[in-house]
């Protein structure tokens, strides 16, 4: 994906043979038409249809607007020419939405103007059209491969990265610790493989570490001010997207590598999701859980062009796992506080950003194919006996396909996180009994069981890396 540059250009005066007298202002008293001319104009096109142009001109005015009753906007083919008006502003506001098709070499020319007429200097700045670009497929790894992030435990900075090589079936328990020579840091929360690199946030050091498909560290994106407090990725044209704890969702630059751009949205905010142009994010609340405030019960929607939250959808309390389906559906498992408010499944409905308590069923854990979703399910019975559920939903027929999709026989005793890959078609499910290395058991479609192997403390994650 191109960058989204922004073109700084210094004002360009000419002087024109001829004077526009198409603005028009009720003052009469001026002496004459403005000579003043604005500096510092600035666009950048944030639509990628070719040949089709949005987002917002600004620039600087001149110290001496006394003489100036608007600015005037104009199309240019060669940044000279006044050849097509888009609009005008009053003297005081130095921005303008910009919406409309161009040709190739086009450019946005700034005038001042008063009810003499337009000035005959005027500033342009050229448009670079930004069109698409497909994010490149990962390189192959030993012929492809999965990684697993292990969280460690908090604290003891003993987070990993585990890589199972699909050719040879063989594991290498710490990736990142062989490649770079040093740790991976404390309490690693998630990961995301995207074009050509992997994303991991590591909660407890601070840190978003960026590395290539090699496990080797590229950067680490560090705060400069308040704690980063990383959790959960999801990326979108690239760019990719990141919870932070303390209450933002900040956006990454894929090429600088550096966060463009943060938003507030609620209280110690969870997963998050991008369905129809809009990113979901669950806010948990999760460190009020033991104050009169509580947990939070809202999903913050952030509009996705602008980066701004636009409403927050009142959901069951302490909402922390979401995913998304083929249709655009959003589903959402509120973790409930563990007592007289159960975990609870719903349905995000993202046309209208409704939220339904989906009864037929319920999950702890999710994950999701695009047509099917895959959940763990845990609670207790009166007795204090663990009762475990993987349970597999058609997300587009909105039903239960089977309350155990493990069809073998195989038993997984103490469950953590689960995973699927639309890809393989492959389900993770990790365990942990929160102090000794987890194990990782991988199923094909059919629910039966195709390796388990020994992975880092507390696996939290299970991503596949294309051949």
């Amino acid at each position: 994906m191109k960058k989204r540059n922004f073109f700084w250009v210094s004002a360009l005066c000419v002087l024109m043979s001829f004077v526009f007298t198409g603005c028009e202002d009720e003052d009469e008293n001026l002496p004459s038409a403005p000579t003043e001319v604005v500096t510092g104009v600035t666009f950048s096109d944030t639509d990628q249809t070719e040949g089709f142009i949005k987002g917002i001109l600004e620039w600087i005015a001149p110290e001496d607007v006394s003489n100036i009753t608007k600015y005037v906007i104009y199309l240019s083919a060669d940044g000279k020419g006044r050849d097509m008006k888009l609009g005008e502003v009053e003297v005081g506001t130095n921005s303008y939405a910009i919406e409309t098709s161009i040709t190739a070499d086009t450019y946005i020319v700034v005038v001042t103007c008063n009810a003499q007429g337009e000035s005959e200097a005027l500033a342009s700045v050229k448009i670079q059209d930004l069109t698409p670009e497909p994010e490149p497929e990962p390189e192959p790894i030993d012929n492809g491969g999965i990684y697993f992030l292990n969280s460690g435990k908090m604290g003891s900075n003993n987070a990993s990265l585990s890589c199972f090589n699909l050719n040879t079936l063989t594991m290498t328990v710490d990736t990142f610790m062989n490649v770079n020579e040093r740790g991976l840091g404390d309490t690693a929360n998630d990961m995301i493989v995207y074009g050509s690199k992997m994303y991991i946030a590591v909660y407890n050091s601070n840190i978003i570490e960026v590395a290539d498909l090699s496990g080797k560290s590229i950067k680490q994106i560090k705060s400069s001010g308040d704690a980063l407090l990383p959790r959960f990725f999801t990326a979108n044209e690239g760019k990719v997207y990141v919870s932070l704890y303390d209450g933002y969702v900040a956006r990454l630059d894929t090429a600088s590598l550096e966060i463009e751009q943060k938003v507030k949205v609620g209280r110690n905010p969870e997963q998050l999701v991008v369905a129809n142009n809009k990113l979901y994010v669950a806010n948990s609340g999760g460190l009020d859980y033991n104050t009169p405030v509580g947990y939070d019960k809202t999903v913050s929607v952030i509009d996705l062009a602008s980066f701004q939250e636009t409403k927050k959808i009142e959901v069951i309390t302490n909402p922390v796992n979401l995913v998304t389906d083929s249709q655009g559906d959003v589903y959402l498992v509120s973790m409930g506080d563990y007592g007289a408010i159960p975990n609870t499944f719903q349905r995000i409905d993202t046309k209208t950003d409704e939220a339904t308590v989906i009864t037929e069923t319920n999950a702890t854990e999710m994950a999701s194919t695009g047509d099917k979703l895959y959940m763990i399910y845990s609670q207790y019975d009166a007795n204090w006996n663990q009762i475990i559920s993987f349970i597999s939903y058609d997300a587009i027929n909105e039903k239960i396909i089977s309350d155990n999709f493990i069809t073998d026989g195989t038993t997984i005793a103490k469950p953590y996180k689960i995973g699927a890959d639309p890809i393989t078609g492959y389900i993770y499910i990790t365990a942990s009994d929160y102090k000794t290395n987890g194990d990782v058991y991988a199923f094909d479609a059919s629910g039966k069981k195709l390796f388990q192997f020994e992975v880092g403390l507390n696996p939290v994650k299970a991503v596949f890396v294309k051949r």
